[in-house]
């Protein structure tokens, strides 16, 4: 078996974790939700399918968010309940209840009163108007209690267990890192070939914005995963050592991304056909490509600061042999050093 092949089962197997983990911690509230209501008789056996329903419907890697999402699934359907109360009181003739019901439920989901929860309002809604027709308060009752019931379960088993979803965060790091070496690499190719104008720099961008949302987005969840979580003191280092990281790819992204956006730009001076700026183009060429080896930890920040200050030197050279300002090239020559002090 290759490395690579090796690493990236390694990868992904790490990936996977913490849905692993999730997941075993669903089936258990699910299983423990079933149980607590069986002693309960009555409706609560005849229902008791809405206990593991609303176990499952707070399953979250963090307390916190487990916690708002059995709040909002419980009042989801307390107001899908009351519209479909509404609805049978009406002497509208069938089905015209509940279409207005749905109607209604969507309109009040869409409008957040019920939070992430909004889509439950109509299907509770439907619910208690198809399945609670004969008896709609104990069906009612039943389906709110029970899945109450269910979500309190869940919660506390999140309580009992809870993890730290650091993993996808740090994958999520390291493909934003690799992306970001990945596209100064790229754009050294391009100006050493002349084929700036080739390329499609927009979606080159849109890529990398795509790619440092995820990563954000799931540091935010690693660091909302802390809350209320006793066990975040034993992670307290790692998380701190990936929120430094995150907040110097954040950096990255943006020193990458205004790069890109000045090479690609037809007006800049570094596009010229001269012979200085096909000077300026090799000497930045370089200057990304250190940059890139130094982000893949091929190359140390010493090489890196060596090369920025050597298209530093040419820039001002430049700019005092000729009429042109190379305002693009001393813009590179900002963000790639702003780029190599953040990484370092």
């Amino acid at each position: 078996m290759s490395t690579t092949t090796t690493v990236r089962r390694a990868r992904a197997g790490a990936r996977a974790r913490p849905h692993f983990f999730m997941a075993i911690k669903a089936a258990v509230a699910a299983m423990l939700a079933w149980l607590v209501v069986q002693p309960f008789g009555g409706f609560a056996t005849e229902y008791s399918y809405y206990a593991p329903l609303g176990a499952l419907a707070v399953v979250s890697t963090s307390v916190v968010r487990s916690a708002r999402s059995a709040l909002e699934v419980v009042l989801a359907i307390l107001l899908g309940s009351v519209l479909a109360l509404v609805a049978i009181a009406s002497p509208l003739p069938e089905p015209i209840p509940l279409g207005l019901a749905v109607v209604a439920g969507v309109i009040i989901g869409g409008a957040g009163l019920a939070g992430g929860m909004g889509s439950w309002v109509p299907l509770a809604a439907m619910f208690v108007l198809v399945a609670g027709k004969g008896d709609p308060i104990e069906y009612t009752a039943a389906y709110g209690g029970l899945t109450a019931v269910g979500a309190v379960v869940g919660v506390g088993v999140y309580v009992a267990f809870p993890q730290l979803p650091l993993t996808p965060a740090a994958l999520a790091q390291e493909r934003l890192r690799a992306e970001l070496a990945d596209h100064l690499d790229q754009l050294a190719t391009a100006l050493e070939q002349e084929i700036v104008g080739e390329r499609d720099w927009n979606a080159l961008r849109n890529s990398l914005a795509r790619t440092a949302s995820d990563a954000d987005g799931l540091m935010d969840e690693a660091r909302d995963a802390r809350r209320a979580n006793w066990k975040a003191a034993r992670w307290a280092e790692s998380t701190e050592r990936h929120g430094v990281r995150a907040r110097a790819l954040q950096r990255l992204t943006g020193c990458v991304d205004e790069v890109i956006a000045l090479v690609s730009d037809q007006r800049a001076e570094i596009r010229d056909d001269d012979p200085t700026a096909a000077s300026l183009r090799a000497t930045a060429a370089q200057a990304l490509r250190c940059v890139a080896a130094l982000l893949r930890e091929e190359a140390d920040p010493d090489a890196a600061r060596s090369d920025v200050s050597a298209l530093r030197s040419h820039v001002v050279q430049a700019q005092t042999s000729t009429d042109n300002h190379h305002f693009a090239a001393a813009a590179i020559v900002l963000n790639l050093e702003q780029a190599v002090e953040a990484w370092t």
